[in-house]
């Protein structure tokens, strides 16, 4: 029999094993600081090295339809990234993810970031989608917050459910952002 809920540390591991892993690479136990790896009911997933950064003192707007790709340059990180204050970036997850058809998830940023004024935003992973993580990131504080590439950003928490009629990759929209292979913008 299927259960269907928040998927715990052992079912995440179990979808993790295997030709086709749920992510890769997988951690399994916690590590560092920030904390990587897996947890009791999630998986905290580790920062990029690259960074999709907006040009200062362009007069453009940020329009997802038309959206203006010349506005932002890459930046490819050593072992940290200065994020200024009132400022954002769009960043990548380390982990390939391999979403089964019957299982989604939602992202939320790490405490410690959270404590700084860092916010984390991360559209819903859909069943069916692959691909590295785009992970808009957002300094609310007055001061700059230091990222650490290849340490925890985020919580991934993965829920089961039934299989959905269409997957992301049956999406009539297309599935834009299937297997794209880092930090990406608007298509």
């Amino acid at each position: 029999m299927t259960m269907y809920g928040v998927l715990s540390d052992h079912e995440i591991a179990e979808l993790c094993a295997g030709d086709q892993p749920m992510l890769d690479p997988f951690i399994s136990d916690q590590r560092g600081k920030p904390s990587y790896g897996l947890g009791s009911f999630g998986y905290d997933l580790r920062l990029g090295k690259r960074f999709l950064v907006p040009l200062g003192g362009v007069n453009e707007i940020l329009d997802p339809v038309d959206f203006p790709i010349n506005h932002f340059r890459e930046y490819e990180a050593g072992e940290t990234f200065e994020l200024l204050p009132n400022s954002q970036v769009l960043a990548e997850s380390t982990e390939w993810f391999n979403m089964p058809d019957d299982v989604c998830a939602v992202c939320w940023g790490k405490s410690s970031y959270a404590r700084c004024g860092l916010l984390v935003n991360v559209t819903p992973l859909e069943p069916g989608w692959k691909g590295i993580l785009t992970i808009e990131l957002a300094n609310v504080s007055p001061l700059p917050i230091r990222l650490h590439v290849g340490k925890g950003i985020a919580q991934v928490v993965f829920f089961r459910g039934r299989r959905p009629n269409r997957t992301y990759a049956e999406k009539e929209s297309g599935g834009g952002y299937q297997n794209q292979s880092g930090v990406t913008l608007p298509k």
